[in-house]
C-alpha cells in the first residue's frame, strides 16, 4: 500500500496535478453521482468551466428580418422569426432600459431585437427599448435599473392597487462595490427588485469583468522562459491615490523591500492612455509582476485590473475581497492576503524574481485556459425571462451592502497586514509626483 508520504512525493514529481473534490457539486449536470473521488489534471489545468461554444451568427435571412430597431416597423415585434430554433419561444419579451449605463442609453448592448440575434443568444426572442412609453407598463417583462446612474428615478408601479405587475421583473444592475456606492440610500428600495445583475457570484445573472474558461483543445506544450529579457520587477497603473482598501499603503510598505514602478497620478511613471495596447505590451516585455489591487475589499469584487492582466505575459499580484480560486486557475496569480504580512509577500516576489523555474510555473495555466469578456448578460437575461417565473424580491440593501462583508484599511486584520501592526491614522497623506495621462483606473 502506498503511504501518504509516498503519495505526496509522487504528486510533487508527477506531471499531473491532483485535486480532491465532491463530484456532485462539479458534475451534477453530467449526471454523475455523489461522493468524493480523486481527479487528476495535467499541471496547469483546472476544474473551471469549459469554454462556452456560442453561435455568433444566425442565418442571413433572419439577420435581415431583425434589422428593425426600436423606431422601426411593428412587424418584428409580433411575428416569430423563421429560424427553426426559435419557434418554441414565439412570445417576445420586452425589456425597458430605464436609465443609462455610464452615459450609454442602450447599456452598450443595442436596441430592438437585432442584438440578441447577432450575438447568437440561445434564446433571442427579446426586445430592448429606452422609450418609457414604447409599451404600456403591463406589457413590460423586465425593467433594468442601473444603480450608479445619476437618474435614480424609479419606474412607476401599478397605481391602481399599489402593486407591481406580477410578471414584470424589476432588475438591479450594478458593477461597482458597495464601498463606492454613494448615489442613493438603497434602504428605500426594499423589496422592489426581483432580480440582480452584478459582479456578485450569487446574483441572478452574474456580470463579471471577465471569465476564465478551460480550452477544449489545449495549446501545444511550450518551453518558453517568460522571465527572459525582463529587466523590471513590479508595475502598477493607478490614478486614485486614496482608497478604502488602503492599496496605496500596501504599495508603500512593499517598497521597503523591492522596487515598484507606479504609473499615473500617484507615481513617477507615465504611459499614454490613447493606446493602452502599447502600455500592456510594455508590461509583458519589461515587467515580471503587476499589482492588480482593488479599491474595495468586498465579496466577489474583482475588476478589469485582474482580468486584463491575465491576458498578458506578466503575473498579477491580487489584493481584493474575492475568493480568486473561484475565478481563475491555480498558480495564475499571487494573492497578497494569503501571506501573513506585506514583508512575506515581498520576499516571495523576490524569490520568484531570482528563480526562473518557479516564476514560469505561473504561466502553465495559459496552455489550458482562455480569458473572455462577458458579452452575454442580456442573452442570459432573455433566456431567464423565458424560463424563470419564480416569485422573488430583494431587501437590496441587506443583500448588496450588508452581505458583501466589505473590509477597509481600518479593519483590524487589514490594518495589521498593511502596516505590520494596528494603525489608527485613517487618512494617510499621499504625494502625487506625476501627472500621467494613464487611464483612470479606480
Amino acid at each position: 500500500m502506498v503511504t501518504q508520504q509516498q503519495q505526496q512525493q509522487q504528486q510533487r514529481h508527477s506531471p499531473l496535478l491532483y485535486y480532491t473534490f465532491p463530484l456532485n457539486s462539479v458534475y451534477r449536470h453530467r449526471g454523475v453521482g455523489g461522493g468524493v473521488r480523486r481527479f487528476s489534471l495535467e499541471l496547469g489545468d483546472s476544474i473551471l468551466p469549459w469554454e462556452e461554444e456560442v453561435v455568433r451568427k444566425e442565418e442571413e435571412e433572419e439577420e435581415e428580418e431583425m434589422e428593425e430597431e426600436e423606431e422601426g416597423r411593428e412587424r418584428s415585434l409580433y411575428h416569430p422569426p423563421r429560424s427553426r430554433r426559435q419557434t418554441t419561444h414565439p412570445h417576445l419579451k420586452k425589456i425597458l432600459l430605464w436609465n443609462d449605463f455610464f452615459g450609454s442609453r442602450d447599456f452598450l448592448f443595442g436596441l430592438g431585437r437585432r442584438p440578441f440575434v447577432s450575438l447568437g443568444c440561445r434564446i433571442n426572442t427579446c426586445y430592448t427599448t429606452t422609450n418609457h412609453t414604447r409599451f404600456p407598463p403591463h406589457q413590460l417583462d423586465a425593467v433594468v435599473w442601473h444603480a450608479r446612474c445619476e437618474n435614480t428615478t424609479y419606474p412607476p408601479i401599478n397605481t391602481t392597487n399599489n402593486t407591481r405587475w406580477p410578471h414584470t421583473r424589476y432588475i438591479f444592475l450594478n458593477e461597482e462595490s458597495p464601498v463606492e456606492y454613494v448615489q442613493e440610500n438603497l434602504t428605500i428600495y426594499k423589496h422592489l427588485f426581483n432580480w440582480t445583475i452584478t459582479y456578485r457570484l450569487d446574483s441572478d445573472i452574474p456580470r463579471m469583468y471577465g471569465n476564465v474558461y478551460r480550452r477544449r483543445h489545449p495549446l501545444p506544450p511550450s518551453h518558453r522562459n517568460y522571465a527572459a529579457g525582463k529587466t523590471k520587477l513590479v508595475a502598477w497603473f493607478v490614478s486614485n491615490c486614496d482608497t478604502r482598501s488602503g492599496r496605496e499603503i500596501l504599495v508603500r510598505t512593499l517598497t521597503q523591500w523591492l522596487p515598484v514602478d507606479v504609473f499615473g497620478e500617484c507615481g513617477n511613471f507615465s504611459c499614454a492612455r490613447v493606446d493602452m495596447n502599447k502600455c500592456f505590451a510594455m508590461l509583458s516585455v519589461r515587467y515580471k509582476f503587476y499589482l492588480s489591487f482593488e479599491n474595495s475589499l468586498c465579496r466577489d469584487y474583482v475588476t478589469e485590473k485582474f482580468f486584463d492582466i491575465l491576458r498578458l505575459d506578466v503575473v498579477p499580484v491580487v489584493y481584493g475581497g474575492a475568493n480568486y480560486s473561484k475565478l481563475a486557475p491555480p498558480h495564475s496569480y499571487i494573492d497578497a492576503l494569503s501571506f501573513p504580512s506585506a514583508k512575506a509577500l515581498a520576499l516571495h516576489l523576490l524569490y520568484l524574481h531570482h528563480n526562473h523555474t518557479a516564476y514560469n510555473e505561473y504561466f502553465r495555466w495559459k496552455r489550458f485556459h482562455i480569458v473572455r469578456q462577458d458579452f452575454y448578460t442580456f442573452c442570459k437575461l432573455c433566456e431567464k425571462l423565458h424560463t424563470d417565473t419564480t416569485p422573488k424580491t430583494y431587501d437590496i440593501h441587506k443583500w448588496f451592502v450588508e452581505e458583501s462583508h466589505c473590509r477597509t484599511k481600518d479593519t483590524p486584520e487589514i490594518s495589521t497586514f498593511l502596516y505590520g501592526h494596528r494603525h489608527h491614522h485613517h487618512h494617510p497623506h499621499h504625494n502625487k509626483t506625476s501627472t500621467s495621462t494613464l487611464p483612470g483606473h479606480t
